[in-house]
């Protein structure tokens, strides 16, 4: 579907740009993961917005200017301050949103979503000018479409995302080790991939842990002084039983007779 945007897009400006999707699956397979490799791969700016937590549509839209903290939103700063206009803006857990009549998180969508009333948008706490958001190509995930309304959803392309496989994860799990090497002022210590024995064990997991994942385990693999991870290192990771903490593990408590002070 996305090469049919490209390909038509190709024809004017070359600009990359596609209707709005809603991507729907089971929770932990990667929804989110994948539009950040589409935005990597396209080298364009990415933000998440967490749908779920949102009480309102002002860490999108902006605050009143009447209020004495009111703050632009999410997409102002972004086209503010991103030199290009068509970002990848993810709307994470969106069948999450908690829809309160007056502070309704959605309200925004409704002009966001559409190209044409996105073309004038203006963010509540700078209410002097418009801004052209019409370019921002948006990601929706969602594990249901239950919950979301239907006229939001008739603005939406909806996909739905079966489970990867384990091929898949070990891509995936390979993906997020770059981007971590990347981003971490320690990256550069370590070997610029995974080998085929720790992907082996990696592809196992669902995508949702995979970070968590290999964070522990280069944390282990920096204890031992390694530039590398080893299957060893994960087995850590993958064990379900209980552990102590800290200074707690095989504490014991002794108890001692109380005497009456004199």
């Amino acid at each position: 579907m996305l090469h049919d945007h490209f390909a038509l897009n190709a024809m004017g400006d070359g600009r990359v740009a596609w209707s709005p999707l809603l991507l729907v699956g089971p929770a932990g397979i990667g929804k989110t993961e994948a539009a950040r490799w589409l935005a990597e791969r396209l080298a364009l700016p990415f933000r998440v917005f967490d749908m779920a937590s949102a009480q309102s549509g002002s860490p999108l839209a902006g605050s009143e200017a009447f209020w004495s903290n009111s703050e632009p939103g999410l997409l102002f700063e972004l086209l503010a301050y991103q030199p290009k206009a068509n970002a990848v803006v993810v709307l994470d857990e969106l069948d999450k949103t908690e829809q309160v009549r007056q502070y309704d998180p959605l309200a925004a969508l409704y002009t966001l979503l559409e190209p044409r009333s996105a073309r004038s948008f203006t963010d509540l706490s700078i209410r002097d000018f418009a801004i052209d958001a019409s370019h921002i190509n948006w990601i929706a995930t969602a594990n249901s479409v239950d919950g979301i309304p239907s006229p939001l959803l008739s603005r939406l392309t909806v996909l739905h995302v079966h489970a990867p496989t384990p091929d898949q994860v070990a891509r995936i799990a390979q993906n997020i080790y770059g981007r971590m090497r990347a981003e971490a002022s320690w990256g550069s210590a370590f070997v610029p991939s995974l080998d085929e024995a720790v992907l082996a064990k990696l592809k196992h997991l669902p995508p949702r842990s995979l970070g968590l994942a290999l964070r522990r385990a280069l944390g282990h693999a920096a204890r031992d002084q390694r530039d590398h991870i080893q299957p060893k290192d994960l087995q850590l990771v993958s064990d379900g039983g209980k552990r102590s903490i800290g200074f707690t593990a095989g504490l014991t408590v002794q108890r001692q007779s109380m005497h009456p002070l004199s």
